[in-house]
C-alpha cells in the first residue's frame, strides 16, 4: 500500500455480462442526503485519462502507464484492467466536512490472485481511500511522507480478509487502516455503504472525527500471483450527511 501522496507503503468485463450482474448490497442505508456525488461512467470512445484529470483527479506512479493499467469507460462505469505487476493512485483533495457517510457502487472482474492483508499480501483490486483532516501524521519511518488519517475500504473475495475488520499496513500504524468490506463474487455489482465517524472511532480510538478531506482511487497488484493480473470497475462513489 502506498501513503496520501502516491509513495509505495506496502479481463475486463464483456458489456453484454454487465447487464447481467447481480447486486450487493453491503449494509442498508442510514443517511439521508447525497451532499457529494462522484459519476464514473462515460463516453466508450473518451480517454478515461483525460476525463478523470478535468476532474481534479491527479493521476500517480503507474496509473500514468497504459501499458500496466488500462482505464476505459462503460455508459455506468470506470474499468480499472491491470496487466502486469503494478501500482496506481487516482487522488483528488476536496473538502466535505458535512460527510458522515460514503456509499461506493462498485465491484471486482477479476481479483489479484493470492491478496490478503491477514496473510500479509497487502494487495487489491480496487481501493477507495478517504482522508481525514489537513494534519499530517507521522508515517512511523523518516523514508516514508506523513499523510493525514486515512481510511481504505477495499472488496476482496471470500477466505482471505475479514469484512469490516481494521487491518494496520507497515506504516502508518497509528493513522491508517484497511477495511474490506464486502465478498462479492467476480462480476458482481456491490454497493457498499459505511458509517465514516464510527469506522474511524473503532480503528483509530478516538473521539474526535477529523472532516473529509479527499479520497483516493487505488489499485496494486505488486506482491500478487497470476502475473499482477487484475480487473475492476466503478460506478459511483457519493457522501452523505
Amino acid at each position: 500500500m502506498r501513503d496520501f501522496t502516491g509513495t509505495r507503503f506496502s479481463s475486463a468485463c464483456l458489456l453484454g455480462f454487465l447487464y447481467m450482474i447481480a447486486i450487493v448490497i453491503a449494509s442498508p442505508s442510514n443517511a439521508s442526503e447525497v451532499i457529494r456525488q462522484y459519476e464514473f461512467g462515460g463516453e466508450l470512445s473518451a480517454p478515461a485519462r483525460k476525463a478523470l484529470a478535468s476532474r481534479n483527479f491527479v493521476l500517480k506512479q503507474d496509473a500514468e502507464d497504459e501499458h500496466k493499467i488500462n482505464l476505459y469507460h462503460t455508459e455506468d462505469a470506470l474499468h480499472i484492467q491491470v496487466t502486469k505487476p503494478a501500482f496506481g493512485i487516482f487522488l483528488h483533495e476536496e473538502d466535505i466536512p458535512e460527510a458522515k457517510h460514503v456509499r461506493l457502487h462498485w465491484g471486482v472482474s477479476t481479483y489479484p490472485e493470492g491478496a490478503s492483508y491477514e496473510h500479509g499480501i497487502d494487495n487489491e483490486a480496487i481501493m477507495v481511500y478517504v482522508f481525514f483532516g489537513h494534519e499530517k501524521q507521522s508515517s512511523g519511518s523518516m523514508f516514508v511522507p506523513d499523510s493525514p488519517y486515512f481510511i481504505g475500504f477495499f472488496l476482496c473475495p471470500k477466505g482471505s480478509d475479514e469484512v469490516e475488520q481494521p487491518y494496520a499496513g507497515h506504516y502508518y500504524k497509528k493513522t491508517g487502516r484497511f477495511i474490506c468490506v464486502d465478498h462479492p463474487e467476480e462480476g458482481a455489482t456491490a454497493v457498499s455503504e459505511v458509517a465514516l465517524a464510527d469506522e474511524f472511532k473503532k480503528s483509530f480510538g478516538l473521539d474526535s472525527v477529523p472532516p473529509v478531506s479527499g479520497i483516493s482511487i487505488e489499485v496494486d497488484t505488486t506482491a500478487s500471483k497470476n502475473d499482477g493480473k487484475a480487473a475492476s470497475f466503478l460506478q459511483r462513489i457519493e457522501f452523505l450527511k
